[in-house]
């Protein structure tokens, strides 16, 4: 998830198990450390614009690496406060709130490498988006003044509501997943490959992606309990095949899961169709441009995240179902 929202939660797990009197400093050692895994984001290269792409969510987020991760951090803190706070407490602390970072992660939709070195698969849970305010602020709240106050029982009640809402977004979710597997039966339409994941800031509008005979059905589906799921139509793009072997082609294609697609408005940019400016959108939010006269070359990372004010009016219209809302 986003950088304050790891953390918020690194710092809460990491108040939850310190004592009273050292809560202030127990708050910023879990927080450190909640959002250190994170730096994997400055691996680049200009040489190779794919380089970000494989190791972000790589080995730092691993569950492997987490005892080395939290060590690291724990030294450079114990070390810039010149030795002056007890190591096995801030070891301990960095512990806690380095262990968050990946599971959070998993929650979303990215992917993220937490059986490393054992497996390569990428985790990715589809639960919640990168960014969610209903989740964020109140455990800024509660994780705030819980350090502020010295009251232990505040963070303990934050992580109580993190598990309440991510159990609330699994329930949203597999109640998306069956309004996709009703609405592609409906279609007569036979899925070779399907996810649904949560639009940006919520956990009630989807975006439900699947591949049927050559192309990508992209639909957006809106749940809320107790009334009948609303599917907001898209449209549909082809998914990108062919028998080039170029290197990059490749790692793109394992990078998306497989969800490649030719951009439907620039034909030498192949991009993931997981992700979308909208949620019914058949333009990807990124992608590789390629040389099709010569295929063979390094390719170059671009982006489509460009949202114009009717683009942002939709979003609001489908998030808050402007229309009636029939009961189940």
């Amino acid at each position: 998830m986003d950088l304050l929202t790891q953390g918020l939660v690194g710092s809460a797990v990491a108040q939850s198990f310190c004592r009273p009197k050292a809560q202030y400093r127990v708050a910023f050692y879990g927080a450190v450390a909640g959002m250190a895994p994170d730096l994997d984001a400055l691996i680049s290269s200009s040489a190779d614009p794919l380089l970000n792409l494989d190791y972000h969510r790589h080995f730092s987020h691993s569950l492997a690496f987490i005892p080395v991760g939290a060590s690291i951090v724990a030294l450079l803190i114990w070390l810039v406060s010149r030795r002056r706070f007890d190591f096995r407490e801030i070891w301990m602390a960095c512990l806690l709130g380095y262990a968050t970072h990946g599971l959070l992660d998993a929650c979303t939709s990215y992917g993220t490498h937490l059986w490393w070195p054992f497996a390569l698969d990428r985790v990715s849970w589809n639960l919640v988006s990168i960014i969610d305010p209903l989740f964020s602020l109140p455990l800024l709240v509660l994780t705030v003044w819980g350090a502020w106050r010295s009251r232990v029982w505040f963070p303990r009640v934050a992580m109580m509501f993190c598990a309440c809402y991510l159990l609330f977004a699994f329930a949203q979710h597999r109640g998306a997943q069956s309004a996709q597997h009703a609405l592609i039966a409906q279609r007569e339409h036979g899925a070779e490959r399907q996810v649904v994941k949560p639009s940006i800031g919520n956990v009630f509008l989807h975006r439900s992606v699947y591949l049927h005979d050559g192309d990508y059905h992209v639909d957006a589906i809106h749940v809320i309990p107790g009334f009948a799921p609303k599917v907001y139509p898209g449209g549909k793009v082809d998914a990108y095949t062919s028998t080039q072997t170029n290197r990059d082609v490749a790692r793109f294609d394992r990078l998306s899961n497989g969800f490649l697609c030719r951009h439907p408005e620039a034909a030498d940019v192949i991009g993931d169709i997981r992700y979308g400016m909208l949620p019914t959108s058949t333009v990807p939010l990124w992608g590789i441009k390629i040389n099709r006269a010569q295929p063979d070359e390094p390719v170059r990372f671009v982006k489509y995240r460009e949202a114009n004010k009717a683009d942002l009016n939709r979003f609001y219209q489908m998030l808050f179902r402007r229309e009636s809302l029939p009961r189940q």
